[in-house]
């Protein structure tokens, strides 16, 4: 994508989101149960409830669904350990072996969009639209089957669908509100309570939080025994052809317009064999013109031509090894190889024949045709030869760097990942998982544009023609990106469901040895928390580290470092030791009587409490409970007491109940409440709702 469609791209943006902010201030959006989180539309709809029924309900559906989840949390398990030990060790290479920045560090890189991530083409929208609703379908599936109400479905669109959800109800899934508050029966109504809502026992939860993972692997399964499988059905038009690495530039192969990445495919109008590489090297060491097929790297067919009488003198440096003895030196990609000591190089011949008489250590003058240099050899891991380390253009003097492309050699190497697969090994998953950023040949992105003209449907599939690559590109991609979204989403690591599947896990191992419930929930949550941050620094860090390291240096590094894990200790010392303490103070009820209009609140002793009831009616922000601004509440039967106009505090019928006005309720204060219409039975309940401890609770007489 060049910067023209980038800029449009752009433009096109900003204009929706300017649309969207119109219609969100006017309210049109709210009419269609659509919230927006700036430029994100959370598109909300509670259809689909039957469908879920209809997936989740009978006892042997039910069965089926438990033991899937069941399964699958085994598969989290063991993906989170993956994905925990692969991002230790990818913050720790990136730490030691500091290297340089690549593509897959560039931003647009960083997110797996199709077609703004250079690596994964447009077609990969159909994976990663299943690979979101099958997610998100699946929680739903598995909450309605243990019978947690789902409150809504839908989807996230910034422009285009990059996300889905669903919405099981908080508390019966967590046992807390979706403020983090935990739930507390008394604070219901009786009417409530009566209906009281489920809340999901642990391994309930487990199940539901898996159900998303699990289906993603369960779909990129599917599509990868489908996309292997296809394999088979295709095979090689020819049994060779040559694929340009690199070129040179400014050289002739370049002016000529020839590029790195493109298949040679003809040599002077014959297809590429055995003996197409020893014939395009005498032509181009006997000056003749050639005329080369090519494809270049949008699939398209063309001819290069390149005219006799071409430069002849020295090999062409196409790459330069960062840290070996050419780089050492001074040389350069670009430069000429004209002499080594006293012999003159012509070819890549010469330089070859030069080298395998040389030892490591052997110093030795190049000259270039730029200028002179000494060069200590190194040693060559291949032989006990002498290592200049430097990429040659081998067919000089074109300047360019062309090897074999095995056609069907490169199919069997596609063809064998499931065997590594099935074998366990770990590098054969990570294979997988790298595969579409691996440099080609070892990787694959997709048949289209340019490996469709080099294969051809056979069998059973070849009615297809070329839509057998189309096929296989959609299971391709349908997989990785399941089997990418899942992995990711394993990760030990609060809001990702690994995250909660963890917490999980952890409360069981804490319980052996913690028997106070509260306590055990903080260390609990600490540890989870701090589990996260790391794990979201190492992330960080693999990405901007290659860009931080050169500009600060380690020493640098290694401070900031430990100034993250300071705060990461703070913060996880603070989750631990301050959480709200429900306060130690005496509260006593006078006039709990029946047919009773009014009750009295005395303060006898103990804590002061802080913020004491503040107004709901006045305090607090738009669409939050009472809980969340209000440190005492009084209710009456389950139901939140209005104080404003209908209370008196020591003696004062003018006070204003609210955040900024009474902020304490001290040893020796008195609250009256007024307005009441007591029974016999009723519950009266003094709740902090800090902490949802009832402080004080009486039964009218």
């Amino acid at each position: 994508m060049d910067s023209h469609y980038l800029t449009l791209a752009l433009y096109v943006f900003l204009i929706y989101w300017f649309i969207v902010s119109v219609l969100n201030r006017r309210g049109i959006l709210q009419r269609y149960n659509v919230t927006a989180y700036g430029p994100i539309l959370m598109i909300r709809t509670q259809r689909g409830q039957k469908l879920l029924e209809i997936l989740s309900q009978g006892a042997r559906r039910k069965t089926f669904w438990r033991t899937y989840a069941d399964i699958g949390t085994v598969l989290v398990f063991i993906a989170m350990t993956f994905m925990f030990v692969l991002v230790l060790l990818g913050a720790y290479a990136t730490f030691m072996v500091q290297p340089e920045p690549t593509e897959l560090n560039a931003p647009r890189n960083l997110l797996l969009i199709p077609g703004l991530n250079e690596f994964i083409p447009l077609c990969a929208w159909l994976g990663f639209v299943i690979a979101l609703v099958v997610h998100e379908l699946s929680h739903a599936v598995l909450s309605t089957a243990e019978k947690i109400k789902v409150k809504s479905m839908g989807l996230l669109v910034a422009l285009i669908p990059i996300g889905a959800f669903a919405e099981p109800d908080s508390e019966q899934l967590f046992g807390e509100k979706e403020n983090g508050e935990r739930a507390v029966k008394d604070r219901e109504p009786e009417q409530e309570q009566e209906k009281k809502k489920k809340v999901a026992t642990a391994r309930e939860r487990t199940r539901i939080l898996s159900a998303g993972v699990t289906s993603n692997f369960v779909v990129a399964l599917i599509a990868f025994a489908l996309f292997f499988s296809l394999l088979f059905a295709i095979q090689p038009v020819s049994d060779k052809a040559l694929f340009v690495h690199d070129v040179v530039a400014g050289s002739t192969a370049e002016k000529a317009g020839l590029e790195s990445g493109m298949f040679i495919t003809r040599v002077d109008g014959s297809k590429v064999t055995n003996g197409s590489v020893e014939a395009m090297n005498k032509a181009i060491e006997e000056r003749e013109g050639i005329n080369f097929g090519v494809l270049n790297k949008r699939g398209e067919e063309t001819e290069v031509i390149v005219e006799g009488g071409y430069e002849s003198e020295g090999v062409r440096v196409v790459k330069v090894m960062e840290g070996f003895p050419a780089d050492n030196a001074g040389i350069e990609a670009g430069m000429s190889i004209i002499k080594m000591d006293d012999v003159n190089i012509s070819g890549y011949i010469d330089f070859q024949d030069f080298m395998n008489d040389t030892v490591p250590g052997q110093q030795v003058e190049v000259r270039t045709k730029e200028k002179n240099f000494r060069v200590e050899l190194g040693k060559s891991e291949e032989n006990d030869k002498g290592l200049l380390g430097v990429f040659l253009a081998q067919n000089n003097p074109l300047g360019m760097c062309v090897g074999e492309f095995p056609t069907k050699g490169y199919l069997e190497h596609l063809r064998g990942i499931p065997s590594s697969l099935m074998s366990l090994s770990t590098k054969g998953w990570l294979w997988l998982t790298m595969l579409p950023f691996l440099p080609f040949p070892l990787g694959f992105s997709s048949f289209n544009p340019l490996l469709s003209h080099l294969y051809e449907p056979a069998g059973a599939v070849s009615f297809l023609g070329p839509g057998v690559f189309f096929i296989a590109d959609a299971l391709f991609w349908t997989g990785w990106i399941n089997f990418y979204v899942g992995l990711f989403n394993c990760l030990p690591a609060i809001p990702l469901d690994g995250g909660y599947v963890f917490r999980e896990m952890l409360n069981p191992v804490l319980r052996m040895g913690i028997k106070d419930e509260k306590k055990k929930e903080r260390i609990s949550k600490a540890i989870t928390a701090t589990i996260a941050l790391f794990v979201a620094s190492a992330i960080v860090f693999m990405i901007v580290g290659p860009y931080l390291i050169p500009v600060i240096g380690v020493i640098w590094l290694i401070v900031i470092m430990v100034l993250i894990a300071a705060v990461v200790a703070a913060l996880a010392y603070v989750i631990t030791k301050g959480v709200q303490k429900a306060p130690s103070a005496v509260l006593v009820v006078e006039g709990a009587n029946a047919n009773s209009d009014k009750l009295k609140i005395i303060h006898h002793g103990g804590d002061t409490i802080i913020n004491a009831f503040c107004n709901p009616e006045e305090g607090g922000a738009k669409g939050q409970f009472a809980g969340d601004w209000n440190y005492l509440e009084v209710r009456h039967k389950g139901k939140l007491c209005t104080l404003s106009g209908k209370s008196r505090l020591n003696g004062d019928d003018t006070w204003n109940p609210g955040p900024n006005n009474y902020m304490h309720f001290a040893p020796g204060d008195e609250l009256e409440i007024m307005g009441l219409s007591l029974k016999a039975g009723d519950s009266i309940v003094i709740l902090y709702t800090q902490t949802g401890d009832i402080l004080q609770r009486t039964t009218v007489t």
